[in-house]
């Protein structure tokens, strides 16, 4: 029997009304940045419990979506909250998806939770998916700079763990992550971070560079401003040729 996940409670049915409102504004902007671009086949990867892909479904009833979770708890979810979907399909395994499939991908709050090795394996697989003219739109959360404390200050209101202590806040707000994460195991040789502090999106710019070439980037909620004093990055990637 499988074990159940509320994911949906830890995100857009959080009881704060503040985070409800990012996770919602999270899915909004990117489906934003797809736009009216061209094409029908799309690929949420790293799903969660599939509720992007209801979304991008409303907006196109004629898309034809894979979603790719590979952690069981949330595949279960994913499962379930997309079974009434037309031309939706749930796979647990990358190379389950077909090469040059998706005129767009999108990677959402995933690798801020992965390391080095894994984001690299990630890109191997997001890059041999997307078309040649395809567009991957990825999401992470800004934990450096000014942002860092105010995050730091709201997670302490909810629990004392890894992300709550004030050294490791105090460096972060100061564009320094050299501490060492918390990481998780997950017994087929790869990592996992649970944690988003200890995660720079400078890296990950820098790790996308040899394949990806960044067209549009895009801090939310307040665009105008640097991504240090918002709580997302948005990034619209085309593949190099």
């Amino acid at each position: 029997m499988t074990e159940s996940f509320d994911y949906a409670a830890l995100t857009r049915n959080d009881p704060n009304p503040v985070k409800r409102y990012l996770q919602a504004r999270r899915l909004k902007d990117a489906l934003d940045l797809l736009g009216h671009r061209h094409g029908r086949q799309f690929v949420d990867y790293g799903a969660g419990d599939g509720e992007l892909v209801r979304h991008l479904k409303h907006r196109r009833p004629e898309a034809v979506t894979i979603c790719f979770e590979p952690w069981s708890l949330l595949s279960h979810a994913c499962r379930h909250n997309i079974e009434d979907l037309s031309a939706t399909t749930l796979v647990e395994t990358a190379d389950d998806v077909p090469d040059g499939f998706a005129d767009a991908i999108f990677c959402l709050e995933v690798f801020e939770h992965l390391p080095a090795e894994e984001i690299e394996t990630a890109l191997h697989h997001i890059a041999r998916i997307l078309k040649h003219d395809g567009v991957l739109i990825v999401g992470v959360p800004v934990e450096t700079g000014p942002v860092a404390r105010l995050k730091g200050w709201f997670r302490g209101l909810r629990r004392n763990d890894f992300d709550t202590d004030p050294d490791r806040i105090a460096q972060a707000a100061r564009g320094d992550i050299r501490f060492e994460r918390f990481r998780m195991d997950l017994g087929n040789g790869g990592g996992y971070y649970p944690h988003h502090l200890g995660f720079d999106y400078r890296d990950l710019l820098r790790a996308v560079d040899s394949r990806f070439v960044v067209r549009k980037r895009q801090s939310s909620p307040f665009g105008w401003l640097p991504p240090e004093v918002n709580s997302e990055l948005n990034l619209l990637l085309t593949k190099r040729t």
